[in-house]
């Protein structure tokens, strides 16, 4: 359960033993002294993983060159996905149920939340808001305050492995049974729902008037976005390993075989797919050459140009990785699973790296000139 530290003070005052009880298990909740975030640009909303479907939402940013440290700070247990950067605020979500927002020029918190479920997907933020799923039996998906982490809403969806998609004035959430949900991103009421046949293996991903959704039985689903009607469906050769980008009028699918197909929108006709040498377990990006970046989960970096349908080796960096690839204005970042993090050019060539020694699982984050790495017990490093 979750009682605010209000409640709970009020709870303490009146003696009231059961209460205190029941509040018990939610004091580590608390922590720190509650501070409001200071308000943010709400134009700069973040509502996908990676900022849009090029999954390139670092393509303006640059990093420095030779980077210092300057703080690190602990949110919780399981950082598995990108944190949100807008400004003054750091937005974090952890395994082990906790929503965090932090300083992002000192790394002091501002608040903390406790949801009733692990966010293993992460969160995405349209305008004040933080919205949030729960990967728990009876899950629920969450509509926050950024400046103090209210509850605006909340609706119970069934367990949600992966984080929300926004588009326009609703919010799309898939659970681990193929149920896939319209809520309205400003009451949270549910606009429809269509079951799909098989568990979902990745985020909604937006093109045009429509969602795409792949499943783990292997077949990649069209939907209409505002009724939720299923337009086309096509087979896939293998299952879908890690969230899928869209350029233009193609999606681009990476697959457990190490594959990565890429199909044409609407009608998902195969174009072409090629092999990159092991299963893909982060989503490809865009760079700003429009050249689609891919790293293996050996940490092979692949570059497939525009106009090609296949893939050139860009880099072999002798480790194992998940999801941290990103792309900035000219360079990449990739971590690996040891702590390693690397900066390299656009051809690949390796311009520095560091060594976190704890696992990076996630994305690093870039802004403002900064780097903010995720680490997998919990800690946060920003390097400028």
């Amino acid at each position: 359960m979750f009682v605010e530290c209000g409640k709970l003070e009020k709870a303490r005052r009146s003696v009231n033993f059961p209460v205190l009880a029941a509040a018990a298990v939610a004091v580590v909740a608390c922590g720190p002294p509650l501070r409001p975030t200071p308000p943010i640009d709400p134009r700069g909303d973040w509502p996908t993983l990676l900022g849009n479907p090029q999954r390139s939402g670092y393509a303006s940013e640059t990093v420095p060159a030779a980077p210092e440290e300057a703080w690190r700070a602990n949110v919780g247990r399981g950082l598995l996905t990108p944190v949100l950067v807008e400004g003054p605020v750091l937005i974090a979500s952890t395994a082990n149920r906790m929503v965090v927002t932090l300083n992002t020029e000192t790394g002091e918190r501002y608040w903390g939340r406790r949801l009733a479920g692990a966010v293993t997907g992460g969160v995405v933020r349209g305008g004040q808001r933080i919205f949030a799923a729960t990967d728990h039996r009876d899950g629920k998906a969450y509509a926050l305050g950024l400046e103090r982490g209210r509850t605006a809403w909340d609706r119970t969806i069934g367990p949600a492995p992966f984080p929300g998609l926004i588009v326009e004035d609703a919010v799309y959430f898939v659970n681990e049974r193929g149920r896939v949900f319209a809520l309205g991103t400003d009451r949270g009421e549910e606009r429809w729902r269509v079951d799909l046949p098989g568990a979902p293996a990745t985020t909604p991903v937006p093109h045009g008037e429509s969602l795409l959704i792949a499943t783990t039985r292997d077949t990649l689903y069209r939907i209409e976005r505002g009724s939720g009607r299923i337009q086309a469906r096509v087979k896939l050769p293998a299952t879908v390993s890690a969230a899928p980008t869209v350029v233009e009028d193609t999606v681009y699918l990476p697959l457990q075989t190490g594959d990565v197909a890429a199909y044409q929108l609407p009608g998902l006709e195969e174009l072409w797919r090629a092999s990159f040498g092991a299963p893909i377990l982060a989503a490809p990006v865009v760079g700003p050459d429009g050249a689609l970046y891919v790293l293996n989960r050996n940490t092979d970096l692949w570059r497939v140009r525009p106009g090609a349908r296949a893939g050139e080796k860009l880099a072999s960096l002798d480790g194992a990785a998940r999801a941290s690839l990103a792309v900035t204005r000219d360079r990449l970042l990739v971590g690996r699973l040891d702590g390693k993090l690397f900066l390299l050019d656009m051809d690949g060539r390796v311009l520095w790296e560091r060594d976190f020694e704890d696992s990076i699982v996630a994305p690093v984050t870039v802004a403002d000139g900064a780097i903010f790495v995720p680490l997998l017990r919990g800690t946060i490093v920003k390097l400028r």
